[in-house]
């Protein structure tokens, strides 16, 4: 009997639950902007552009998870060994944290993920990729947000490790 009551507990309130709430947690997004080598990346390659779309989940106490897909290019610094351009792709799992605030809410990201890095006419690897950074979403609408945000990326390449600071803007939509 008292799994009956838990159970029908359980239906009562998921029926309180409203659809346009459930719509606000999940989204998915595009972006751009540009991407900013340091150490010794920006040695090699000049300031650059890249792209994403990401899908997220975002749960009512601010936590977020988030998955981005990611492809960019920069241009090569001079360099008569190689020519053309130093292309970036791949994939990162995100964990955000998004603070609480009308029109205007700040958040933390926290990044992890693969990425292929490749000089155009040689051989790329894939490697490790983590980091993180911060953002801020604008309401767009009763369904959209505005994104800026800013991370702090590091390539864990052989022999050594690559950096970059990719700053996206773009916007979400809730489904």
């Amino acid at each position: 009997m008292k799994r009956v009551v838990l159970s029908m507990f359980a239906v009562a309130l998921a029926a309180q639950v409203s659809t346009s709430s459930l719509q606000a947690q999940v989204s998915f997004g595009v972006g751009g902007g540009v991407t900013i080598p340091t150490g010794d990346l920006a040695d090699a390659v000049k300031t650059g552009w890249h792209g994403l779309a990401n899908v997220g989940y975002t749960l009512p106490s601010g936590l977020g998870f988030r998955g981005d897909l990611f492809y960019g290019q920069n241009s090569i610094e001079d360099n008569p060994l190689v020519d053309g351009n130093f292309k970036l792709a791949g994939g990162f799992g995100n964990v955000t944290y998004n603070f609480p605030g009308q029109g205007v809410r700040p958040y933390v990201i926290g990044t992890i993920g693969m990425l292929n890095t490749k000089f155009e006419d040689l051989d790329g690897e894939t490697d490790l990729v983590f980091g993180g950074g911060a953002g801020v979403m604008f309401k767009a609408g009763s369904d959209s947000n505005i994104f800026a945000e800013a991370r702090y990326l590091i390539i864990n390449s052989d022999p050594d490790s690559q950096k970059l600071i990719p700053i996206t803007l773009g916007i979400r939509f809730g489904i």
